[in-house]
């Protein structure tokens, strides 16, 4: 698709992030603007690119929507055949022999983990299981299955041989979930595919995980808003990004009200709880592997230990929207 030249404004709902076009080049010369959209991952998918032909454009856009599903092939919890399903049934009794690709992003995941004291957790999936994430059903579960699944929680419970390239899991009850990090991870990789195939300003956008290649038509950087997913029309902060990422985690996405009480679908892998006190948290980081994760972990440590832990964090900028609607950011 090739736009004409106006202005223009792109809304992403229900994520929290959209960001300005300021100026979209027009005509079917190396100067014209393409952009596809798709569903992966069960979210919205955009990737934009400006400044080469109409055919180059297009050719690297599909060979990055290619790398994204071939990522979430890889790593879908809800796809049997997938590898994440294949280790999920048979890592806790048994060493699997995995990919070098499943190797590198379960120990990047176990890094997040550990810096952040546990609140990042691929390990999650068992809380998300009796909370009813995983099926239309959702449900409160009394203590005994809170404390139950707990058992199962814990990225320490992930054995990794990096000479094998296996994996195993100490419990037998773990089962690993990448939501908090696979849609960055995907966006990274079509990121370098468009670069492979020299896209050098462009957006990839996989459901407000974002990577801002390059700049925006005639200016130096992208400019990307932070909608109040509460509040349509404020704006709660804008970021100007240059060969950088941003994304966001917040309770307005998945969640379920019982008796007036909203319940997010993050999961606190401490307290085998959905998260409350904080309605998003969006980071600014170099990937948008390392702004998916620490978004999520930000978002489960709560204002004050999250924002002591983003202080900690060299080169990222965070942005926490509080429940009575106050901003922090750092």
């Amino acid at each position: 698709m090739i736009f004409k030249s106006r202005p223009y404004l792109f809304v992403l709902k229900g994520c929290g992030i959209f960001y300005f076009l300021i100026f979209v080049l027009t005509g079917c010369g190396r100067d014209s603007s393409v952009k596809e959209t798709g569903i992966l991952m069960d979210t919205f998918c955009e990737i934009s690119c400006y400044g080469v032909s109409k055919d180059k454009a297009i050719a690297a856009i599909d060979a990055a929507f290619k790398e994204m599903e071939r990522v979430e092939k890889v790593f879908n919890k809800f796809d049997e055949d997938s590898e994440v399903s294949k280790i999920n049934r048979l890592a806790g009794s048994e060493k699997v022999i995995i990919s070098k690709e499943f190797f590198n992003l379960t120990e990047e995941s176990i890094y997040y983990s550990g810096i952040s004291e546990g609140a990042f957790d691929i390990t999650v999936a068992p809380l998300m299981e009796i909370w009813g994430f995983v099926r239309k059903h959702k449900v409160i579960p009394d203590k005994d299955a809170v404390e139950n699944a707990l058992k199962s929680v814990g990225y320490k419970n992930i054995a990794l041989d990096p000479e094998e390239l296996s994996i195993r899991f100490l419990n037998k009850g773990v089962k690993v979930d990448f939501g908090g990090i696979a849609k960055g991870y995907a966006v990274d990789r079509a990121k370098d595919v468009l670069v492979s195939k020299g896209i050098k300003n462009g957006l990839v956008n996989l459901g407000g995980n974002i990577f801002a290649l390059g700049s925006a038509p005639g200016r130096k950087s992208w400019k990307i808003g932070v909608q109040d997913p509460r509040n349509k029309g404020r704006l709660l902060r804008s970021f100007e990004l240059t060969d950088r990422a941003i994304s966001t985690s917040g309770n307005y996405e998945r969640f379920f009200e019982i008796g007036g009480k909203r319940y997010s679908h993050i999961m606190n892998p401490l307290t085998g709880e959905p998260c409350q006190g904080i309605i998003s948290v969006t980071v600014a980081a170099d990937s948008a592997e390392k702004a998916d994760a620490l978004s999520t972990a930000i978002f489960v440590m709560g204002e004050e230990k999250g924002l002591n832990f983003a202080r900690s964090i060299k080169g990222i900028k965070v942005l926490i929207l509080k429940e009575d609607g106050g901003l922090i950011l750092y």
